[in-house]
């Protein structure tokens, strides 16, 4: 029997990818939606009685004479995923392609490492004088504003030049097909596509319509929804 996989998706966040995924990897799966809450913009507490966190993605896999695993964290499953059910596709196995396998690796990790600190800075600047007290607005709205201006900016600039670059005459992250690389990296890639910086990077815009155009990825939109990153920070 083919393994049952569940995917606990939240709206506007990082388990679109994981949708993504099985699409290429052709694995079946099913979809258990959550929503935000408007105000907070954080997901509700029923995440929690899949994961202590609260946090999504969440992926439970149920194989024959197996204990169910869950996963989390989307570097994670998106490595597991390849791993077990890739047959080769979509990523190096240790051993293989030793150069190659250390340029997946690195961009797998980068996307939720370097990448995506100050696109959360960016979230949280902005939320910031949303849920602060009215009396304490104009100073919250000051602090946050500075703080974006000092810090997070140019670490956003700094980053997305790092990645136009690499992607100057590249169709793919990694190689000359897609990689799990690619699908981590949409995520930072539409936070950037929600903000002014956007059409300062061609190369990443090119690449980010690539992408878009794969019909596993118009599959996974068909069972999810695309990201609205910009819902968090207007």
């Amino acid at each position: 029997m083919p393994a049952h996989i569940t995917v606990h998706w939240l709206e506007n966040s990082r388990g679109q990818r994981i949708l993504w995924l099985l699409e290429e990897l052709g694995l079946e799966y099913t979809v258990k939606e959550y929503k935000r809450d408007p105000k907070t913009m954080l997901a509700g507490a029923d995440l929690r009685e899949i994961h202590p966190l609260g946090k999504s993605p969440v992926v439970e896999i149920q194989e024959d004479g197996l204990d169910t695993l869950t996963l989390a964290e989307s570097g994670a499953i998106v490595e597991y995923l390849i791993e077990r059910f890739g047959n080769g596709k979509l990523g190096y196995a240790p051993g293989t392609e030793a150069q190659k396998r250390s340029q997946y690796l690195y961009w797998l990790h980068w996307a939720e490492g370097s990448a995506m600190l100050p696109l959360m800075l960016t979230i949280i600047c902005a939320q910031m004088p949303k849920q602060a007290p009215w009396i304490a607005k104009p100073i919250v709205s000051i602090v946050a504003s500075q703080l974006m201006a000092i810090m997070v900016n140019p670490r956003l600039k700094e980053n997305f030049a790092f990645v136009e670059s690499h992607l100057a005459n590249k169709e793919f992250f990694v190689g000359d097909s897609l990689t799990g690389s690619d699908i981590m990296m949409i995520f930072p890639c539409e936070g950037l596509a929600a903000s002014p910086l956007w059409n300062s990077h061609p190369n990443i815009k090119r690449w980010f319509e690539t992408m878009e155009a794969r019909p596993a990825y118009k599959r996974a939109l068909e069972r999810g929804a695309a990201n609205n990153l910009a819902a968090f920070t207007s």
